[in-house]
């Protein structure tokens, strides 16, 4: 079973999560799909010119499973398709967490927490703050709207 492959190129007719990046960062569609398998959801990938932002929103919206991830050589974001397209759930200037994006992806999919984040040095839930010291209310207020846009409250 592929687990991550080109949209369209897949074998199965499965809900997958989708992976939309630019022509220059389509050699790192296998770390995020990594990512993703390990919590056992398959990832599709494509290729689209756009940010990080719109293509994860694009992205979300063209998934069955409304979990989408745009990755630039300027960012990386995780959104659901009913977000704001301007403020995906997650949104990280640089590359560095990709596997975790497909690990987050797929546990948004299967309702689980998110695992920890391996790195928060430009993460947009840092605001300045050291390393791991999201404050209370931060992390109250994406459980939050993860799980009322999930329609769980």
């Amino acid at each position: 079973m592929t687990w991550c492959g080109r949209l369209g190129e897949m074998k199965e007719e499965r809900p997958t999560i989708l992976l939309l990046l630019d022509e220059s960062s389509r050699s790192i569609a296998g770390e995020v799909g990594i990512g993703a398998e390990e919590e056992g959801v398959p990832l599709a990938w494509d290729v689209m010119e756009g940010d990080a932002k719109k293509l994860a929103w694009e992205a979300a919206n063209r998934s069955r499973l409304r979990v989408g991830i745009g990755v630039t050589q300027e960012g990386c974001a995780l959104t659901l398709a009913n977000l704001d397209p301007g403020k995906p759930l997650i949104y990280h200037e640089d590359g560095g967490a990709l596997r975790w994006l497909g690990q987050a992806a797929a546990r948004l999919v299967k309702g689980l927490p998110l695992p920890p984040m391996p790195q928060l040095a430009k993460s947009t839930f840092n605001k300045g703050k050291a390393r791991g010291q999201a404050s209370e209310q931060e992390v109250a207020a994406v459980i939050a709207k993860v799980l009322r846009q999930m329609g769980l409250t």
